[in-house]
């Protein structure tokens, strides 16, 4: 099971600690984010309450802030859908992240002679020649990196946002693991660079090494993506006339 966020960083259900919702809200998001529950997935609250052995209200709630943070979608009368990952979204979500990311990390390099010691905790394992071994350690690892990281912007607002690009991101580098494919080190890229700025205490180097490192990433997953059986077959119309 991936690790909860650090304290301090909570997006939508996961803000309610011991409730039933906020247990609703993260068994669900776990599964979606671990492909349990498949992009373009159609569920029912109905079937979800008893699969989790709870009453419909608290499933009801969670998942009404599953969609406002972008997991599910609401399906009128029909039921939810887990969001669906497309080119299209994947490279909107790569302009919107390398965005927060490059801002979130120049602003803990200015900040980092009051955390240098919670980064060289959490990065330690980057350090490491020999990656994490497994998908779901690896990326567990990855994503609690970068939400500290967002944790330490020290702005609540980049925060929250940076947060849900990042379980985002999250769900859409598992989407390109293959048992005979690449780390998924690899195809995240090296965060070495950006952890070296942040103790160098330079945030141009900082700003520069996230934007870089998931331009990189950004490339790698197009191209996986790129490669699916069912994308050999789609019709390319060319561009409309006068567009």
């Amino acid at each position: 099971m991936a690790q909860a966020s650090p304290p301090g960083y909570r997006t939508g259900g996961e803000g309610r600690p011991g409730s039933m919702t906020g247990s609703a809200y993260r068994e669900i998001r776990r599964r979606v984010l671990h492909l349990e529950l498949t992009p373009g997935a159609r569920f029912t609250e109905k079937a979800v309450a008893e699969e989790l052995g709870m009453s419909k209200t608290p499933v009801h709630e969670a998942l009404a802030l599953l969609a406002e943070d972008g997991f599910v979608e609401v399906i009128p009368r029909s039921g939810y859908r887990v969001s669906r990952v497309t080119l299209r979204s994947a490279r909107e979500l790569f302009d919107l992240h390398r965005v927060l990311a490059r801002d979130a990390s120049a602003a803990v390099a200015r900040r980092a002679d009051r955390v240098g010691p919670v980064l060289a905790r959490e990065g330690a394992w980057v350090r490491i020649p020999v990656p994490v071994a497994g998908p779901d350690a690896w990326l567990d690892r990855y994503t609690r990196l970068h939400l500290v990281i967002a944790d330490l912007a020290g702005n609540r607002h980049l925060r929250r946002a940076l947060g849900g690009t990042l379980h985002a991101h999250h769900r859409l580098l598992r989407l390109c693991v293959a048992p005979d494919g690449p780390h998924l080190r690899t195809i995240a890229g090296d965060d070495t660079p950006l952890l070296d700025a942040l103790a160098a205490h330079d945030p141009q180097a900082a700003g520069h090494a996230a934007h870089t490192r998931l331009t990189g990433c950004r490339d790698r997953v197009l191209d996986i993506l790129l490669s699916h059986e069912a994308l050999l077959d789609v019709n390319l119309t060319g561009h409309p006339a006068g567009g």
